[in-house]
């Protein structure tokens, strides 16, 4: 199973602004989480990040679902490889800017949790979490 977490962001601009970050179950494997984090002032990909394992998602979640064709074990897995895959080749590459995630060159969590998604081939349902979350329902 793979669902798309959100969470107040810790120094958003009067606490509006929300943290996204994907959490895969696989049958095979233990809890996998992906988020992009600020890393000084770089979008760093962060797989597991401490923050977020075990974070409840105060402000929504929503599954992912498999796309056609596709197990939800088999689903899990694509995801669990293009989170590393994106980690190995993206992470530290864009600037982190959390409110205007779509300028050119800049990314925020929302940039990451897509990038993911799209690598393994499958599409984030309709959802908008509570608060400000730039970048996730209309991509960059």
């Amino acid at each position: 199973m793979v669902l798309l977490k959100s969470h107040k962001a810790f120094g958003s601009f009067l606490g509006s602004g929300t943290h996204v970050w994907l959490e895969v179950h696989s049958p095979n494997a233990k809890k996998v989480t992906f988020s992009g984090a600020r890393v000084q002032q770089l979008l760093g990909v962060v797989e597991n990040h401490r923050k977020d394992y075990n974070k409840p998602p105060t402000r929504g979640s929503v599954i992912i679902p498999a796309p056609d064709g596709l197990s939800e074990q088999e689903w899990a897995e694509r995801v669990i490889e293009a989170g590393r895959t994106v980690k190995k080749s993206m992470s530290k590459r864009l600037r982190y800017h959390g409110l205007l995630p779509c300028l050119p060159g800049y990314g925020n969590c929302c940039t990451v949790v897509n990038w993911i998604i799209g690598h393994a081939g499958g599409t984030i349902p309709s959802f908008r979490p509570a608060g400000i979350a730039p970048g996730l329902t209309a991509g960059c």
